[in-house]
This record gives structure tokens, C-alpha cells and sequence, in this order.
């Protein structure tokens, strides 16, 4: 029972920190302009930071090997969800410019903004370890297999570029990269760089939840809820994917804080990522950005069910 009050607690903090954020840019506390670069601090110096903290651990062999069924699982389940995504795309008649946005949402999470701060916040300890691992997940696959499919159903007006090299300069690779060796190597920062680096990132559950809500603050309802195929996908994306690989999963995967960091990960809403690809390469960005809003909003109603599974 302390448990679950605990997680009632938490889960109360993260819709307030999102209320918070989304007051602020309804009062214009904050604008447009703070928003975006708000956005670049978060992903490019509190997560990383964040990671890098979260890998200042002890070697030991089974937490690795832990990390690696995390980032092998997460691998496998962007795949499930592309399934998913061309399986409903077909059997809903999605509009071909279109379908490129509905599979990117069906298997790409918002991982980052909302899997990691919860994670941390209602597992703690070593979950915080697997989540650099799954976020290296993401970042693979949706910089790749995401890129793809969104260039694969745009409007053809820009070439679909995979580069390495960039996948390699996002600051939150770089950071794995770091922490990975800190940890297979047993290196600990010194005092003064590890304990900056764990307040900076220390600050990821409250900063990206206001940054949300920020970003919530800044939508038109009226251009947003009346589309009911955001609907339909955030179902998907939020319940279905899921909930389906969580019974895949169950069976194989004992560890509980692993199959936790995996499935509520997933369960996160659509990822931000999805509008960026999509003005990117043609795709219509607009509804990109209504499909992130909307399963952004219904999942503070879904995400306490799949807590509850692991508590």
C-alpha cells in the first residue's frame, strides 16, 4: 500500500509540473522563442548530463548485460510498432502523405522528454542505467529506420540523408558514448565534475515536464481535438503497442525493473522527433504536431496503468 502511494504521489507531482509549465506559457510568462530554446538546454546539455550521471555505477558484468537486453528489446519493439503502424495504416486507409507520420508515431516514443524523467521518478535506482541503453534504442532506430519511412511517404522534395557521422554528434550519443566508458572502465568523475554533472541533470524530471506542459500551453485546442485520427493513433500508440508487448515480453523477460524501463517507455506519447522529421521531408507537419498533442494530453490518463503493472 506505501507503494502505491508513493506512485499516486509522483504520478501527482509530474501532472502538476506539467500544469505549471503549461500556466506559464498561457500567461506568457514564457514565449515561443523560450520554448524552442528550451527545447536545445533539455536535449542538449540536461540529458546528457543526466546520462552521464546515471552510468556512474559500479561495473559489474549482469548490469551490463542488462543494459544490452534493454537496448536489444527496445530494437525489437520499434520493429513491432512499425508493424503495428503499416498493419492499422492499411486496415484504417490511411492517406499515403500521411502514412509515413502514422508508422513513425506507432514506434517511436517520446522516450527522452517523458520515458526517462518518469522512469526516474517512479523506479529510481538502477533504472536510470537502463534508460541510457533504451534512449540508445531510440536514437538508432529512429534516426535511421524513422528517417526512412518519413522521407519513404513526403512530398519528394527532400533527398532522405542517413548520415553516421551525425548520429554520432547528437550530444545524447556523446554522452553514452562517455558513460559507457566511465562504466566499463570503473572511472569516477572527480567530486567537482560528477557532482555538476548530477545536479544538472538531476534537473530533468521537473524541467522537461514544465517544458511539456510549456508546449501544451502553446496549442490551439480548437485546430487540435477535433481531429479524430489523433485519436486513433494515441490509442495506438499509447495502449495498444504497449500493452500488446507487454504480454510478448512477460514471458521472457524475469527482471522486473527491465520489462518496467521497457514498457512504460513505451508507453510514453509520440515523440516530438516525429514533427521535426516531417517538416524535414515533406510530410505534413501539422498533423504530426496535432497527433504529439493529443496523445501528449491522453497520456497523463494512460501511463498510471502500466506504472501500476511493476509496483
Amino acid at each position: 500500500m506505501e507503494v502505491f502511494i508513493t506512485a499516486v504521489n509522483k504520478l501527482i507531482i509530474i501532472f502538476l509540473l506539467v500544469l505549471i509549465g503549461c500556466f506559464a506559457k498561457k500567461k506568457d510568462i514564457i514565449d515561443d522563442c523560450f520554448i524552442d530554446k528550451f527545447s536545445g538546454f533539455l536535449t542538449k546539455i540536461v540529458v546528457p548530463c543526466f546520462i552521464i550521471s546515471s552510468m556512474q555505477l559500479s561495473y559489474t558484468p549482469e548490469l551490463l548485460q542488462k543494459g544490452i537486453v534493454v537496448f536489444v528489446t527496445c530494437m525489437i519493439m520499434h520493429i513491432w510498432g512499425m508493424l503495428v503502424g503499416f498493419g492499422t495504416g492499411k486496415l484504417f486507409r490511411v492517406l499515403h502523405m500521411n502514412l509515413g507520420i502514422w508508422v513513425f508515431s506507432c514506434m517511436f516514443a517520446n522516450i527522452g522528454f517523458m520515458g526517462v524523467p518518469v522512469i526516474s521518478m517512479i523506479f529510481g535506482g538502477n533504472s536510470v542505467f537502463y534508460c541510457a541503453f533504451a534512449t540508445a534504442a531510440f536514437n538508432l532506430a529512429s534516426y535511421t529506420l524513422g528517417i526512412w519511412i518519413i522521407g519513404r511517404y513526403g512530398d519528394g522534395s527532400h533527398p532522405v540523408e542517413i548520415s553516421l557521422r551525425q548520429l554520432l554528434k547528437l550530444p545524447v550519443n556523446i554522452a553514452i558514448i562517455i558513460g559507457m566508458i566511465l562504466f566499463i572502465g570503473n572511472i569516477q568523475l572527480p567530486e567537482a565534475i560528477g557532482g555538476t554533472v548530477k545536479m544538472v541533470g538531476d534537473m530533468i524530471a521537473p524541467l522537461a515536464m514544465i517544458y511539456i506542459g510549456a508546449v501544451l500551453g502553446r496549442m490551439r485546442l480548437k485546430e487540435m481535438i477535433y481531429d479524430r485520427w489523433a485519436y486513433v493513433i494515441s490509442i495506438i500508440r499509447l495502449i495498444v503497442v504497449p500493452l500488446t508487448a507487454y504480454l510478448m515480453l512477460r514471458p521472457f523477460i524475469t527482471d522486473q525493473l527491465v520489462l518496467g524501463v521497457v514498457i512504460v517507455g513505451l508507453s510514453t506519447p509520440i515523440g516530438a522527433y516525429c514533427a521535426i522529421l516531417a517538416a524535414q521531408y515533406g510530410a505534413d507537419e501539422k498533423t504530426a504536431s496535432r497527433y504529439i498533442f493529443i496523445s501528449t494530453a491522453l497520456s497523463i490518463l494512460t501511463m498510471p496503468f502500466f506504472f501500476f503493472l511493476f509496483i
